[in-house]
């Protein structure tokens, strides 16, 4: 089509079909509409401009723009757009809300910040007296939380990751702290909760409470100046003083146990020996006293390392009544087998013994027995007593009975309360220790001194080598088997002076009077 280049002037309208193009005489257009109204440009249907569009107000109901630039927009309903860009700011998808006082982004678009308070999940905005920031609710924090302040209850459940001090100030003041996990270094804790595995250096508490305390197979625990376990450690104890006490806060001994009733202490070997050792050298050495059990199968053994004594002492206080006694006791019928009293008594047998040994029953002697003072027996000495062969500053009395003896040899003189009969069946010497001999053999009775008597009865031979024979009567009786014998005769011979009874005959009966 060739270019008409031409001027029109229609005064009263200009029309294209009946409502594709319209100019009325006002001067309005229409385009799909054969009566605009109210505006100068009024288009019906869909409009696409390929260039640039400027208008000084733009109104309209639903528009579909790619590209809106405008240097005031006024939107009295609702905009609707799909992504949202202020400025040099970054695209925001998803806005909901707003603020009367505006954020302030800077840093390049990577900060924002502003000067009003901020609440979250109230309707309320924060007063004056209010922080600066106030959730209402909980609170996920899935990345970095830097606070100079935290109050209140701070729930760290779903917290992860290591808070190390970059993540931390150096100081953070809380009443409460709950979380599952609890990682990384608290320089102080005034209260933690639930079981937190906590691994540190020097832990300083006002009160620490916990189920149990899992000591490191390896470096040192320290506690300063006490440790009390139980209600005020009454349970345990150990004070900085190199004390422990159990059943005591306050040991007055390196250790104490204290029950109201029904104390017990332990020392249990489940195999081997069971040992208590006390002394002054360490390691159950020489200077030391052990109290053992199970060396032995079921022996126990008091056992002193030293040379010095072992002492049992009872009443070694200051105590009043009435002292006891050491008792020996069969624990299966409680029967006291041995007791010594206080003042020195043993009894064997024996609960209260009068003497200083008191035997109950039979005593058997393997060695010498030594007696310094008297030997009083009530019952019989049966068996066999070997007696040394001299016996000295011993006298014999007994009113009763027969008196053996091999041989008795008197040093000074023999006297009779009563008249005796002396039966010799070897010989006696009086003054002598040599009897006189008849032949063969000794006789009878051999006498070198005085012999004073009412009446003497001779078996067999009575010499006189020296001496006095004073008797009322003397008798000589005979009896014998001897065929030989026939009788018997006294002989008076004068030197040396002597009486001799011999056999002469069958007589068996000879008598000299001397009165």
């Amino acid at each position: 089509m060739a270019n008409i280049r031409k001027s029109f002037n229609f005064r009263t309208g200009l029309q294209v079909d009946n409502d594709n193009f319209v100019v009325n005489a006002n001067g309005l257009v229409g385009i799909g509409t054969s009566i605009p109204q109210n505006y100068l440009l009024n288009v019906h249907g869909d409009t696409r401009v390929t260039g640039l569009t400027t208008s000084g107000t733009l109104y309209a109901g639903i528009g579909t723009v790619g590209v809106l630039s405008a240097t005031t927009a006024d939107v009295s309903g609702i905009l609707t757009v799909g992504q949202l860009k202020v400025g040099t700011s970054n695209v925001v998808n998803n806005l909901i809300g707003y603020g009367y006082t505006a954020w302030i982004t800077d840093n390049g678009g990577t900060g924002l910040h502003t000067t009003s308070k901020i609440g979250v999940n109230t309707t309320t905005s924060p007063g004056a007296s209010d922080v600066e920031f106030k959730v209402h609710g909980n609170a996920n924090v899935t990345g970095i939380l830097t606070a100079a302040t935290l109050s209140g209850s701070v729930a760290a459940t779903n917290l992860t990751g290591t808070i190390d001090n970059a993540r931390l100030p150096s100081s953070i003041s809380v009443s409460s702290v709950t979380a599952t996990t609890f990682t990384g270094t608290a320089t102080t804790a005034s209260s933690l909760t639930g079981t937190p595995n906590i691994t540190v250096g020097i832990v300083t508490a006002t009160k620490l409470i916990a189920n149990s305390i899992d000591v490191p197979s390896t470096g040192i625990t320290t506690v300063s100046k006490l440790l009390h376990v139980g209600t005020g450690g009454t349970a345990f104890s150990a004070l900085e003083a190199g004390r422990i006490g159990v059943g005591t806060a306050l040991p007055t001994s390196e250790l104490q146990i204290r029950k109201s009733s029904g104390s017990l202490a332990e020392v249990v070997s489940d195999s081997g020996q069971a040992r208590i050792s006390i002394g002054n050298s360490v390691g159950v050495g020489n200077s030391s006293a052990v109290l053992r059990f199970g060396n032995s199968a079921g022996v126990l053994d008091f056992i002193n390392n030293d040379v010095g004594d072992i002492k049992t002492i009872i009443h070694g206080g200051t105590g009043a009544g009435s002292t006891g006694n050491f008792k020996w006791v069969y624990g299966q019928t409680n029967a006291e087998r041995m007791t010594l009293t206080y003042d020195g008594n043993l009894g064997i047998n024996d609960t209260t013994p009068s003497q200083r040994l008191s035997v109950g029953g039979g005593v058997t002697v393997t060695g010498n027995v030594h007696i310094d003072s008297d030997l009083t027996v009530d019952g019989n000495i049966t068996g066999t007593i070997s007696y040394p062969s001299v016996i000295t500053g011993t006298n014999l009395n007994n009113t009763g009975g027969i008196t053996t003896l091999s041989q008795l040899k008197v040093t000074e003189s023999i006297d009779f309360d009563s008249i005796p009969t002396i039966g010799i069946q070897t010989y006696v010497g009086i003054g002598t220790t040599i009897p006189f001999s008849y032949g063969a053999s000794p006789v009878g009775l051999t006498v070198k001194n005085t012999l004073n008597a009412n009446t003497v009865v001779v078996d067999d031979l009575l010499t006189m080598p020296s001496g006095i024979v004073t008797a009322a009567t003397v008798s000589a009786n005979f009896n014998s088997s001897d065929s030989t014998d026939s009788a018997v005769s006294i002989t008076v011979l004068t030197s040396p002076d002597r009486i001799v009874f011999q056999v002469v005959g069958t007589a068996l009966t000879a008598t000299l009077n001397l009165s």
